[in-house]
């Protein structure tokens, strides 16, 4: 399944890249007041290099001996045999959860405090009734003030991006390197806040050697 936009609380079908460019389309026409968002430019470009920039397992193997009498051997007897496919990662295998919360109501000096107590990067902001509507960061509360006693309701973003648990990860991390996203909330079909994924947590795959080569 594929991501989905939440509009003050509700589904629309507005596609992904009808809300932001593809950096492919003009990476250098981003604004200097975008750099304290979660999806700066400097930021983005940073997390894009770790994700992307990987050798791939061949480059990191010894020098192919495949004229010896061992790798003659190996070929007649894997011949015919079909490869093993890999298991495609989804997005409620590597999604953080419980997700921290904040009610919309909520100024930014709690949002904030809220931050430092739990030490995480993003806040899930819902409704009375615990529905999703919006995603606040440190740089966003942090361009507003972080003793403000404005509502969250005055500055978040009103349309959110978000993946639903079976979401690919090939298409989160192609999400994370063309648009300014940080995070990304899980939702299933019910409309639930289920988990939330970061840049974070895919750099956290490469570093514990995950096969993510095939994502994008």
């Amino acid at each position: 399944m594929s991501l989905i936009i939440i509009d003050q609380g509700n589904r629309i079908q507005t596609p992904v890249k009808a809300l932001f460019k593809s950096r492919s389309v003009d990476a250098s026409a981003a604004s200097k007041g975008s750099s304290s968002l979660p999806g700066s430019e400097e930021n983005f470009k940073r997390t894009e290099d770790r994700l992307i920039r990987i050798d791939s397992e061949s480059s990191r193997r010894p020098p192919s001996s495949a004229g010896s009498p061992q790798a003659a051997y190996e070929q007649t007897q894997t011949a015919g045999k079909p490869k093993a496919s890999r298991p495609t990662l989804r997005a409620q295998q590597i999604m953080t959860f419980p997700v921290q919360t904040i009610l919309v109501t909520a100024s930014l000096r709690q949002a904030w405090l809220q931050l430092e107590e739990y030490r995480i990067a993003h806040l899930v902001i819902i409704d009375e009734n615990e529905k999703p509507l919006g995603l606040i960061s440190r740089p966003e509360i942090q361009e507003h003030g972080t003793d403000s006693t404005v509502t969250l309701a005055a500055v978040y973003e009103k349309q959110m991006v978000a993946a639903t648990p079976d979401t690919e990860l090939s298409q989160i991390a192609s999400t994370f390197v063309n648009y300014p996203i940080a995070a990304l909330p899980v939702i299933d079909d019910r409309d639930e806040l289920v988990g939330i994924i970061s840049r974070t947590d895919l750099v956290r795959l490469l570093i514990n050697d995950a096969q993510v080569e095939s994502w994008a």
